[in-house]
């Protein structure tokens, strides 16, 4: 008789413990917390830490930013109940992780709290612990051009914040490629904004400065210099690049060990020919 293969668990891959914070706590501490322990998501609880209320990621770090009007604040004096999502799902520890990976993408969600008999999570299992375990257990199944984005947004290094977020939410991604002359330079996700120091952002009144520069024509004049971020300082730049023939199991094993969610796939010569993110393998899991 053959072997029979049993399916991975969600307890297999979640992580655990999970960091949670206080509805009442700052954002500027559930931004500390997710540097300190370098995550991307911190559960928030009611003020007695015993249910939890709702979640706050990197994307409601985005939505600070963008809603520069709104938050004024310093995030000193922004609660995590004004921005966090809610409600949060929850997945028991025995399903299965193509369960996992198909709930997230029902939900358009990264993470799904694992919870069984309790009303606090034993962990959490994210979009990054499912890349993990594809990269584990499915070497040879798809290739990179299988799942990866053939039309990913893209930006020049001298694009504003402003216009870089809107082509995140547009697109949906949540990510976008800084391309130059048809080549890759860099690339802009939500932990590139979320790092971004916010309260000084947030605060700044003067959106431009003047002095004297080369106008139109080579003729000296005044000129702005806009203070508002660009792409090329939110970039991270020379980003890892992948090949779209290159095993898409492998891609996922360098997203594993470099930490990032995110791989330009370029031809030879360097020019973009689409993007891989942790949702794309997410979708082949699934399809598994």
């Amino acid at each position: 008789m053959g072997v029979v293969k049993t399916a991975s668990r969600v307890s297999t891959y979640m992580s655990s413990p999970v960091i949670m914070a206080h509805r009442t706590d700052s954002l500027a501490h559930v931004r500390n917390l997710m540097i300190r322990h370098k995550i991307g998501k911190v559960v928030i609880t009611d003020a007695e830490g015993r249910r939890v209320e709702g979640i706050v990621s990197k994307s409601d770090f985005v939505r600070v930013v963008y809603n520069k009007k709104r938050y004024v604040k310093p995030l000193s004096n922004i609660m995590a109940y004004e921005i966090m999502s809610s409600p949060v799902y929850a997945i028991p520890p025995g399903r299965t992780i193509k369960s996992a990976a198909h709930a997230m993408i029902k939900r358009k969600i990264g993470s799904l709290l694992v919870i069984e008999g309790s009303a606090l999570p034993s962990g959490i299992i994210t979009k990054a612990d499912l890349v993990r375990a594809y990269s584990e257990k499915y070497v040879g199944r798809f290739q990179v051009k299988d799942f990866m984005n053939d039309k990913p947004p893209t930006v020049h290094p001298t694009h504003s914040l402003y216009y870089v977020i809107d082509l995140m939410n547009e697109s949906g991604i949540g990510k976008v490629v800084v391309c130059e002359g048809g080549k890759v330079v860099g690339v802009i996700t939500k932990s590139d904004v979320m790092f971004l120091n916010l309260d000084t952002f947030l605060r700044r009144r003067v959106k431009y400065y003047k002095r004297m520069g080369v106008v139109g024509r080579g003729f000296e004049g005044v000129v702005r210099f806009y203070t508002m971020p660009l792409a090329g300082d939110l970039m991270t730049p020379d980003p890892i690049t992948v090949g779209e023939n290159e095993d898409l199991a492998m891609a996922a094993d360098v997203m594993v060990k470099n930490g990032v969610g995110t791989l330009p796939v370029t031809d030879e010569e360097g020019n973009l020919r689409g993007l891989l993110t942790k949702y794309d393998v997410l979708r082949a899991l699934r399809k598994v």
